[in-house]
């Protein structure tokens, strides 16, 4: 299914009926997010569910439950993780989702852009010596959604990053605020 989201949006009954039915798995979980009947963050399967909401073209609520799970699924104490560590796929979840990207479908060079909990971060791009910059301007636990982007200077307006946009390196910028974006809204939309 990873590879179709189109397709299984069209079997659950359409792409607003998706968005609903994803709604109500995520608001449904309990804000722990320990062992439930709902979202299962510890259930690694599970793993590409909030990254769907931006494939369906609200990346507002991929931004939202991204940035719930890191804040509540993870912390520094002694069972800092939700869930069972399975070969470190949980902490390899955390560590992307942190960052504001994400690869939802393996083997698709695609990866969903959304919050990240840091305000700056380097990926270094392996053998190609690039770097990529992502820096988060007026970031908080308050300010969730990306109000505007910038890849290298430039409006960015895509709430995802093509593998080969992240080899070449350079600066992705967003601006932060407390105030969901989509069209209409603050004059910036994500194109999905």
């Amino acid at each position: 299914m990873p590879h179709d989201i189109d397709g299984l949006a069209t079997l659950i009954g359409g792409r607003e009926k998706t968005i609903a039915d994803l709604t109500s798995f995520f608001e449904n979980t309990p804000a722990s997010f320990t062992w439930n009947d709902y979202y299962n963050q510890a259930n690694e399967p599970v793993h590409l569910v909030p990254f769907m909401f931006n494939r369906l073209g609200t990346p507002w609520l991929t931004q939202k439950w991204v940035r719930k799970i890191c804040a509540n699924a993870y912390n520094t104490g002694v069972e800092g993780l939700v869930g069972n560590e399975d070969v470190g796929q949980m902490s390899a979840w955390y560590v992307l989702a942190a960052a504001g990207l994400h690869q939802a479908t393996p083997g698709n060079p695609r990866y969903e852009l959304f919050s990240p909990t840091f305000n700056k971060i380097a990926i270094h791009a392996g053998a190609t010596g690039k770097v990529l910059t992502i820096t988060a301007i007026n970031n908080s636990s308050k300010n969730v959604y990306i109000q505007s982007a910038k890849l290298n200077g430039k409006v960015y307006n895509k709430c995802y990053i093509m593998h080969q946009q992240v080899l070449a390196g350079g600066t992705l910028e967003f601006m932060m605020g407390r105030r969901r974006t989509r069209s209409g809204d603050l004059g910036f939309s994500f194109d999905w």
